[in-house]
């Protein structure tokens, strides 16, 4: 193995996980060094973005322990020493905490690690830090922006200084962007992977509800959470989902697995994955891309080069009830698994510093701890959840879950009718897939133009300006993971669009400048679990 003195000019930048496994493989640099690396990309760049909760203060010597088990030729798996980055909702048993971004859980002990966690160490990653994220998984009031923590503060894109992250796993689609780690992990229940990928000119992977464990992870809706990477290439992606893919008792939902051994994504990453694929693009998908021009001529350019590689294009239907973005969603069923999912979660804590036991209380803390900032953002939805009929079962709740499901339904009718693979929409496109407890894939499609006019949302961040990113969602039927991935893989690789990342975000003011300031003061938030 080379000195890691001699590896020190190496630019991650053109690294994808593939090439991380295959430098350390080989030697051109160790896990130190990559350790090393990040964190000083980190230290230069995060006071802008706020992408990370905090830093894992054994990461150096965990590091040096993988270096020597390598040098011994004791290799764990196929993670060996690569460093990664989660969501702050997983829980890890080491010196950081899990908190959701409140200090409701600030010191807070658990009984059991996430499972995916340890399917991580077990596969030999190193968890390098956590990521911020909309506080509580953006199930606390709509008044809350996206990538806000009472405990991290704004997490902001890295295309723009008052960038929009867009959806709950938003620090770890922009520590994704912004190489921080050789890959992220984070968890949706609806659009918190795809959203933010998209935004991030990332990859986001939201896998079938039940193929990745939910056990150790800040719960929302039992019913539709999931786990799933967030990387800078597609096989990135695969490549993770290999490792965390797969049956675990503490999950029920796993049960539903149809398959004993964990399917080979890896090996679905192939340039002619698109040939002979049927696809449908329903004409409300053409209504959403229209609504933005730029896009729209992208997004039909898209249609055109899948054709091109060899797949059937099905696009003069539409879904039988869905409408994308009329508010079909109704939240009595979620309001009512959310309370009952945090009673859950609250009572299974090993040590609670706050003495929390259910929804009503973490209201309670969030209005008498000023840090929460209940004036200004409120917590609607808590109390919506808190006020919702009584469990277990009422017959509103029934009617109201049935109901959502058969719209969830809808992806998969279109796709049944039409004989089709896989549904494509753009990635700001509205899909039931939350209610259908679908998988899908979101990949770069394209950027902004330089000239383009800012457009921010109602909390004054920015949606759409100069170089931002957009993308496209491959979605398709339940664990149908490998179709998904061999298609955005062949769309990846033909496009080339993720590889222009670097490019558009040296265009952002500051942002690759060691003297640019944040837009906005780095919270001073000290803990014990690696401040930064």
């Amino acid at each position: 193995m080379e000195d890691p003195a001699k590896t020190t000019q190496v630019d991650l930048d053109g690294f994808d996980l593939s090439a991380i496994i295959a430098g350390l493989d080989h030697g051109v640099f160790t896990s130190q060094y990559l350790v090393e690396t990040y964190l000083a990309r980190i230290a230069q760049l995060d006071d802008q973005v706020r992408a990370m909760a905090c830093i894992n203060p054994d990461a150096k010597m965990i590091a040096a322990e993988r270096d020597q088990q390598r040098k011994n030729g004791e290799i764990m798996g196929i993670l060996h020493g690569v460093p990664l980055v989660l969501k702050d909702v997983f829980v890890t048993d080491d010196k950081m905490d899990t908190t959701g971004g409140s200090y409701a859980l600030v010191g807070a002990k658990f009984a059991e690690e996430s499972s995916v966690v340890s399917r991580i160490r077990a596969a030999g990653g190193i968890i390098l830090g956590k990521t911020n994220l909309s506080q509580w998984g953006m199930s606390r009031s709509p008044k809350c922006p996206s990538g806000w923590t009472a405990l991290f503060g704004q997490a902001l894109g890295g295309f723009h200084v008052s960038q929009d992250p867009q959806g709950s796993s938003s620090g770890s689609a922009i520590a994704a962007s912004l190489n921080f780690a050789s890959a992220a992990i984070g968890a949706e229940t609806c659009g918190s992977i795809l959203y933010p990928a998209a935004r991030n000119g990332v990859v986001g992977l939201k896998p079938t509800v039940g193929l990745t464990s939910r056990a150790g992870v800040i719960p929302l809706n039992p019913e539709q959470d999931s786990v799933g990477p967030l990387t800078r290439q597609v096989k990135d992606s695969a490549i993770i989902l290999q490792v965390i893919a797969g049956k675990d008792e503490r999950d029920k939902a796993t049960t539903d697995i149809p398959f004993d051994d964990v399917p080979d994504y890896v090996a679905a990453c192939t340039e002619t994955g698109l040939q002979g694929i049927r696809i449908v693009v329903p004409q409300s998908v053409y209504k959403v891309a229209d609504s933005d021009p730029e896009v729209a001529k992208v997004f039909r350019e898209a249609i055109e080069t899948i054709r091109s590689l060899g797949a059937t294009v099905i696009d003069d239907v539409d879904f039988e009830i869905w409408k994308p973005g009329s508010g079909l969603r109704e939240d009595l069923a979620a309001d009512i698994m959310l309370r009952e999912a945090f009673e859950d979660f609250f009572g299974r804590l090993v040590e609670n510093p706050q003495k929390i036991a259910n929804i009503s209380d973490l209201i309670d803390f969030i209005k008498e701890r000023p840090e929460e900032q209940y004036e200004k953002f409120g917590a609607d939805w808590f109390e919506n959840a808190r006020d919702a009929p009584g469990s277990p079962e009422p017959e509103d709740y029934l009617k109201t879950k049935a109901k959502m499901e058969h719209l969830g339904e809808d992806v998969v009718r279109l796709l049944d009718k039409h004989n089709c693979d896989v549904l494509l929409a753009t990635s700001s496109t509205d899909l039931p897939l939350d209610l259908g407890r679908l998988p899908g894939i979101s990949v770069p499609l394209g950027f902004y133009s330089a000239e383009r006019p800012v457009v921010r949302n109602s909390k004054g961040l920015v949606t759409k300006g100069p170089n931002i990113p957009f993308a496209v969602t491959f979605a398709g039927r339940r664990f149908s993971e490998e179709t998904l991935i061999s298609c955005a893989y062949a769309f990846e690789q033909a496009t080339k669009v993720a590889q222009r990342n670097e490019e558009k975000l040296r265009v952002r003011p500051t942002l690759l400048d060691s003297d640019g300031g944040s837009p906005c003061g780095k919270q001073a938030v000290t803990r014990a679990s690696g401040s930064l």
